[in-house]
């Protein structure tokens, strides 16, 4: 068994090796290179059908999403803009109420100072007043005999009744006072 066993794996590997040899020509002979370069040519033709059908879908796929994307950008631009504008308009806003409350702060320090510059000028008025009236009471005489000799001069001697004169004049120096105060 053993010998018809290797005849037979020596028979059969002959054949096997004739029959690989006969399909290598086959398949020369089918696929030839006329044959192939029509495989390849259709290869090429199929192949550059589907990039161009591709690409085709790839271009419409870039102008949708470019198209989106502009339409979002937009929408992020105005929003944003509209957001900075809201806060330029609240920053004017502001800025405009802290000047309106420092104007107001002026003009109140401005009225207070007028105010207490205006008492202070009726005070030092009065004052000038008072220290007026006040040299005038202490020489009212001296004034009133000066003026009353200067009008009578020497038509009349008043010596003797200068002491009288006087006297009613010291009396009545309140109501002297009070008509030179009041413009009387």
């Amino acid at each position: 068994m053993t010998i018809w066993w290797k005849k037979r794996k020596t028979s059969g590997a002959r054949l096997d090796d004739s029959l690989e040899k006969a399909a290598k020509e086959d398949v020369e002979h089918i696929f030839n290179d006329e044959f192939r370069q029509e495989l390849r040519n259709r290869g090429r033709l199929h192949f550059e059908k589907i990039i161009g059908e591709n690409a085709m879908f790839l271009q419409q796929d870039l102008r949708l999403t470019t198209s989106q994307l502009n339409e979002y950008m937009k929408g992020e631009i105005t929003r944003k803009l509209k957001e900075e504008f809201d806060k330029y308009e609240q920053s004017i806003m502001d800025a405009k109420e802290m000047a309106i409350e420092s104007l107001q702060k002026t003009n109140d320090a401005i009225d207070e100072q007028r105010q207490v510059l205006g008492k202070e000028v009726q005070e030092e008025l009065l004052a000038e007043k008072q220290q007026l009236i006040k040299h005038f009471e202490t020489n009212m005489a001296e004034i009133v005999n000066h003026y009353v000799l200067a009008a009578i001069g020497d038509q009349i001697d008043l010596s003797n009744q200068l002491e009288y004169i006087l006297a009613n004049l010291e009396a009545n120096k309140k109501a002297i006072i009070e008509d030179i105060r009041s413009g009387a």
